[in-house]
């Protein structure tokens, strides 16, 4: 039987490769023909515009070179491509990127309508109406550039991230032709992988079809993982079986670890971790079926550690450590290789449970301990391992057990990084060291390690949770002398250590720092400023006072844009009485009959004024000065009620002093005089 089964076998072998060599030379012929048949079509329009000439090298000798008299640019013509082509594809490059961060910064956000795409595997069909590679490219023609084939590459995939794949299609694959390109395997792989960004995999397949097909061009292995990833993602794991089946039947190339990966990657994102196990069991199982074995000439690829890991990690984030740990027994009953990423998350997902004993465990495995033999792999814990157990340690405040761990990096030669230090620095400000979270910078600079601007923030935290804010600044000198620029997270640690202790005018020091280090009081520095001076017990008005008088330029308006040099457009209730107040002219406004404080005309022109009047009060508060203001002017004509309401709310920025310290401080004079300011200007 077994006799018989060989004969069959090697009969079956001899035909395929009969057929698979008929295959082959008529595909050679029928891509000869494509290929005469273009270059015919392309040839008399080519041969106009293309001439030959002599061209002398720097070295002095001569060289026959080919020019295409359609671009202007001399280098574009000679063939080569200049600078204007590299930052023309960057551009359009940089359209699918800053539209991916769009878009994930938007789904965490809101669900949109474009969400079943986004979950499907699609990225819907949303542009901004500047982002159009297509009008990029055709720019760049009529400048008398010429296009390489990494620009149209370019163009493809945005346009697949756009969700206009077709246009890749109709429009963009005729231009490649028309510039003398050869529309190669990669240029028809980047239209399928554009459908599959668009979420339409059937459509990449299709197109996959005519690679095989009437097209010529054939494929590689770089062309169907994309395709599996976007249907395993969607949920049809039905159809990613079939286009495996096809794979080796049908396209003449065996599923390979990427094709695979891809499928798991795809149920991994999915959160389809079940399917992803069936799928990885199915695979292991296929070196047992002689069947494929045969049809595949023997070749039957397997699992690696990188395959796994994809599930361990997709187990661990989910809190499944049980599951995460067998596949780690079942790598060693495989007989594959395990590698250190795998058993450090791991480790990250026990400590994260809290479990230091299973940590601890695996930990002394990759010290060769267990039943893995590490010193003949060549795993041994490197500095993310022990970072791991230092930041465990550190969220405690437990600075000795940081210690011993930073004693046992040395004992194993294991010099720390910047981020080992940086999380030392964090356990010693939750002890509320800061001296010895100081002297961890004197260790780093012992140990010739660079510093980072995070862990000169990590020192000036340590010292503003204490509100030792001179030492902290010190550090700050000390961070500028080292050549580092602070960031916004060095400047909120600052605002948050005078906020605790009720100094307005450390905030607005600051905040005065943060606009000369070239930070905008947008964002989170602004949300930074504004809760600090919250903990001093000011009111949001009071705060916007503040702000203004140490940023005017942030209640300026814009200037009013024209169209084509015609008549500037009307301007809003809130634009004019902002310009009006401005400019201190006669107000045209009737008063408002609300008696709302916020919102409105009017309220914005109070609001300006109000920083206005700031600005007048001098630096000399604490010198008895009694903060008296001009008389406002003759456009604030303002209700009665709505001032007085106005200094009941500032007169609630005293009041909302902390109970433990009634004293007059400097918090509560700002608030007076703020509160003066708005009584002067309703008299």
């Amino acid at each position: 039987v077994r006799a018989e089964r060989d004969a069959r076998a090697r009969a079956s072998n001899a035909a395929r490769g009969e057929a698979q060599s008929r295959d082959e030379d008529a595909r050679a012929s029928t891509s000869a023909d494509a290929e005469a048949a273009r270059a015919a079509s392309l040839r008399p329009a080519t041969r106009a515009n293309v001439r030959r000439e002599i061209m002398t090298m720097n070295d002095g000798t001569e060289r026959e070179i080919t020019v295409d008299a359609r671009f202007k640019c001399a280098k574009c013509a000679r063939g080569s491509s200049c600078f204007a082509v590299h930052r023309a594809t960057s551009a359009v490059s940089g359209m699918r990127a800053k539209r991916r961060y769009n878009e994930r910064k938007k789904a965490k956000k809101t669900k949109s309508k474009y969400a079943s795409d986004v979950e499907g595997g699609g990225r819907g069909s949303r542009a901004r109406a500047d982002a159009d590679p297509v009008g990029a490219t055709l720019a760049l023609i009529r400048d008398g550039h010429r296009p390489t084939a990494k620009t149209f590459t370019a163009v493809i995939s945005t346009l697949g991230a756009m969700g206009r794949a077709k246009e890749a299609l109709d429009d963009v694959l005729p231009m490649i032709e028309e510039y003398g390109d050869d529309v190669d395997v990669a240029v028809w792989n980047a239209v399928a992988h554009a459908f599959c960004a668009g979420g339409d995999p059937a459509g990449a397949e299709k197109i996959v079809d005519r690679m095989v097909g009437e097209d010529g061009v054939g494929v590689n292995g770089a062309t169907h993982p994309e395709i599996i990833y976007t249907y395993a993602k969607r949920g049809e794991a039905n159809r990613v079986y079939r286009l495996i089946r096809r794979m080796s039947s049908e396209h003449g190339i065996i599923p390979d670890e990427r094709a695979y990966n891809a499928f798991l990657r795809g149920l991994c994102e999915r959160d389809d971790l079940e399917d992803a196990e069936e799928v990885l069991r199915r695979w292991n199982n296929e070196k047992f079926d002689l069947e494929r074995q045969s049809d595949r000439g023997g070749r039957v690829s397997k699992p690696s550690a990188a395959s796994y890991g994809l599930l361990i990690d997709a187990w661990t984030r989910r809190g499944n450590m049980l599951a995460a740990r067998k596949l780690l027994q079942q790598m060693q009953w495989e007989r594959i290789a395990p590698s250190l990423p795998l058993f450090n998350m791991l480790i990250d997902g026990y400590l994260k449970q809290e479990n230091m004993r299973a940590a601890e465990g695996l930990f002394r495995e990759l010290e060769s301990s267990g039943t893995w033999d590490m010193e003949s792999l060549g795993i041994k814990p490197d500095n993310v391992t022990y970072t791991l157990f230092l930041d465990y340690w550190a969220n405690q405040g437990q600075v000795d057990a940081c210690e011993r761990i930073f004693n046992r990096m040395h004992r194993k030669e294991v010099a720390p990084d910047v981020t080992a230090y940086g999380t030392l620095v964090k356990a010693y400000a939750r002890a509320r060291d800061s001296d010895g979270a100081e002297a961890v910078l004197d260790r780093l600079a012992e140990a010739k390690v660079a510093p980072s601007v995070a862990i000169y923030s990590a020192v000036v935290a340590a010292h503003c949770t204490i509100g030792n804010m001179s030492r902290a600044r010190d550090v700050l000198e000390r961070m500028f002398d080292a050549g580092l620029r602070p960031n916004e997270r060095t400047f909120a640690h600052f605002a948050w250590g005078y906020g605790q202790l009720e100094d307005i005018n450390g905030i607005a020091e600051v905040a005065k720092l943060m606009l000369a280090s070239g930070l905008k009081l947008k964002g989170a520095n602004r949300t930074a400023i504004v809760r600090a001076c919250e903990e001093c017990g000011m009111s949001m008005s009071a705060v916007q006072a503040l702000l203004d008088r140490i940023n005017p330029e942030m209640t300026q308006r814009k200037g009013v844009w024209k169209r084509d040099g015609g008549e500037p457009k009307p301007k809003s209730n809130r634009a004019a009485a902002a310009a009006a107040d401005e400019d201190l002219e006669p107000s045209t406004l009737e008063p408002t009959k609300t008696k709302e404080i916020y919102g409105g005309p009017e309220s914005t022109a109070r609001r300006v004024s109000l920083s206005q009047r700031v600005e007048s009060l001098d630096e000399d508060d604490d010198d008895g000065d009694t903060g008296a203001v001009d008389a406002p002017p003759a456009s604030s004509d303002w209700p009665r009620k709505v001032s007085t309401r106005a200094v009941a709310i500032a007169h609630r920025a005293s009041s909302r002093a902390r109970p433990i310290r009634r004293t007059f401080t400097r918090t509560n004079a700002r608030a007076f005089a703020i509160t003066r300011a708005l009584g002067a200007a309703s008299m």
